[in-house]
């Protein structure tokens, strides 16, 4: 099929009904979530290159190895996420060649940084850059650190936002308000037209994992909280 732009449809409103596929609200014993916003994420490839050699001949301080240059840049990107109140993620990592006996020549790995503003996830990621070419150096070795996705923070239409929030009072649901840390249909198509979301808890804050559930009750207020802000919205007109 053509890809199609959804600023051609006409689109009065849009609103997405999601399970959290995190902790808060069901830590925080709250039914909805007014989702007012989805936050910045930046994903990046990353290679660190030393050099391959002989895991029992090669002494430890000739050793140009690259995995060790990873495991200090992991641990520093782990802290600089912490520090700012954002998130950081390492998915995917492989060592090359990949034999038990060589020390490895390559580290290719993924990194997935998040936070709710894009000034703080800009630091975030020039000193998680900072930390994998000096750990790179520390090693003797080198590094590169390319873009992947870059999405900025995208709020939510205040009025969208409203309605749910009403419905949520009208239903006598306990709600907070919540920033999405996930990438959702929401976020292309507040672009061209108002839209948030309504979250419920999920088992455990699970997502991305065969655990993953809600209650059928939990589902049951979704909808009905999604039913009552859509017709509260079309009112308006």
């Amino acid at each position: 099929m053509a890809p199609r732009s959804p600023a051609g449809l006409g689109f009065q409103a849009y609103f997405e009904l999601h399970i959290e596929q995190g902790p808060i609200l069901e830590e925080e014993s709250k039914t909805i979530g007014i989702v007012t916003g989805i936050q910045a994420i930046k994903w990046f490839n990353c290679t660190i290159t030393g050099r391959e050699s002989h895991a029992g001949t090669t002494p430890m301080n000739y050793r140009r190895d690259s995995l060790a240059a990873f495991a200090e840049a992991a641990t520093q990107i782990r802290q600089i996420a912490i520090d700012h109140g954002g998130l950081a993620t390492i998915g995917i990592v492989s060592a090359f060649p990949g034999s038990p006996n060589i020390i490895p020549g390559e580290m290719r790995f993924t990194l997935d940084m998040r936070h709710h503003r894009d000034d703080a996830l800009a630091a975030m990621v020039t000193k998680a850059r900072i930390a994998i070419a000096e750990a790179a150096t520390r090693h003797d070795a080198t590094c590169d650190v390319s873009p992947l996705q870059d999405s900025p923070a995208q709020p939510f239409d205040a009025t969208c936002i409203a309605m749910v929030r009403q419905a949520t009072e009208k239903l006598g649901l306990p709600a907070r308000e919540i920033t999405s840390g996930a990438g959702h249909d929401a976020m292309y198509t507040a672009r061209v037209c108002p839209t948030t979301m309504v979250f419920v808890p999920c088992a455990g804050g699970l997502s991305h994992n065969e655990a993953e559930s809600a209650t059928q009750d939990d589902c049951g207020h979704g909808a009905q909280v999604l039913l009552e802000a859509v017709l509260a919205y079309d009112a308006r007109a």
